[in-house]
C-alpha cells in the first residue's frame, strides 16, 4: 500500500504571504537534503511530475518548467541582433542554460554560487538540464553573482540573465539592488540587455519597485509576461533593462531566425507570436 502525504509550499512574500496555502501531494520522495546554502526537496507529484523546491519554495516542475526556461532565454536572445557572450547568474537547474544553448552563441558563463545544486540537477532533474552543463561553450563559476559581475570586464557581455531564487531570500537579495543593476549595465555592450526575475502580478508593488531601480540605470525597461501554472499565481513576469529600444525589435527578422533554429531544436512554448504578445500588458498592470 502506497502512503501519500502533502507538502505545503512556504509562503512566498507579498500579498499571498499568510493568506494562501499552495500544497502538493507527494507521490514519491526523490531527494531531501541541505547544501551549504539552502534546503533542497525533490519529489514526484501526480499532476506536475517531478517538482523541485529550495527553502520550501517551488522552483520548477517537470510539467511546465519549459515555459519559464524558454521565456527567460528566448525573448532577450532573439531581440539582440547578434548575441555571442551570455552571462547567467544562478540557473543551477540548467533549464535556462539549455535554452540559451539553442542559439549560436559563442560563450555562456554560468555563475551559480551553490555547486551542489548543479550536481543535484544532473542526477535528479535530467529532464531540465539535459546535457547543458557539459557543453563546450559553457564555463561554470561557483561564485556569488554580485561579486562576479562587479569584477567582470566592462562591455564584455551581450546578455545578462539573472535566474536567481526568490527576492526574499538572503542569498538573492543583493541581486535586486540598484548597485547590482549598475554593475550589469557596465559589463554589457552598447546594445546589451539585462533580464531578471520578476514576480506575480498580484505583487505589482514589487514589480514597480524593481522596474524603478532598473529605470534609473537603463534607458529602456520592459516586462516579459507569461503564465506559469505551477506557481499558482496566474500571470507572472520577468523584468528587463535594455540599452536598445524594445519597441524597435524587428519581428520579421526574429521570425527568420526562429525558423532556422526550429529545424534543429524543439520549442514547446516560445514563438515570435508569443514573444510579441508577452510585451503587451493590460492597463491595470502597466507600470
Amino acid at each position: 500500500m502506497i502512503s501519500y502525504k502533502w507538502f505545503c509550499e512556504k509562503s512566498v512574500p507579498g500579498k499571498r504571504e499568510g493568506n494562501i496555502k499552495h500544497c502538493f501531494l507527494i507521490k514519491r520522495k526523490v531527494f531531501e537534503g541541505k547544501t551549504k546554502f539552502q534546503n533542497v526537496l525533490i519529489f514526484d507529484n501526480p499532476i506536475y511530475g517531478r517538482v523541485f523546491f529550495l527553502d520550501g519554495i517551488l522552483q520548477l516542475s517537470q510539467r511546465d518548467e519549459f515555459i519559464y526556461s524558454e521565456m527567460m532565454a528566448h525573448p532577450v536572445l532573439f531581440s539582440h541582433l547578434k548575441p555571442e557572450r551570455i552571462l547567467i547568474i544562478g540557473g543551477g537547474d540548467g533549464g535556462v542554460l539549455r535554452e540559451v544553448l539553442k542559439h549560436p552563441v559563442k560563450r555562456v558563463d554560468l555563475v551559480e554560487i551553490d555547486k551542489e545544486i548543479i550536481e543535484i540537477s544532473k542526477r535528479y532533474l535530467k529532464f531540465c538540464c539535459q546535457k547543458a552543463f557539459s557543453e563546450k561553450r559553457v564555463k561554470i563559476y561557483n561564485l556569488a553573482g554580485y561579486d562576479f559581475v562587479k569584477k567582470s570586464e566592462k562591455g564584455f557581455y551581450d546578455i545578462v540573465i539573472v535566474d536567481c531564487t526568490n527576492f526574499s531570500e538572503k542569498l538573492s537579495l543583493p541581486l535586486f539592488q540598484t548597485k547590482f543593476y549598475k554593475n550589469c549595465f557596465s559589463v554589457l555592450k552598447k546594445d546589451g540587455i539585462l533580464l531578471t526575475l520578476g514576480a506575480s502580478f498580484l505583487d505589482l508593488g514589487f514589480i514597480k519597485k524593481i522596474s524603478g531601480r532598473i529605470k534609473k540605470v537603463f534607458p529602456y525597461q520592459f516586462l516579459v509576461r507569461f503564465c506559469m501554472p505551477s506557481y499558482h499565481c496566474g500571470e507572472y513576469c520577468f523584468i528587463a533593462g535594455s540599452k536598445i529600444n524594445p519597441r524597435k525589435i524587428d519581428f520579421k527578422e526574429i521570425g527568420k531566425k526562429f525558423k532556422k533554429l526550429e529545424r534543429r531544436h524543439k520549442f514547446r512554448y516560445y514563438s515570435p507570436e508569443i514573444h510579441k504578445a508577452s510585451l503587451v500588458l493590460p492597463k491595470v498592470w502597466k507600470i
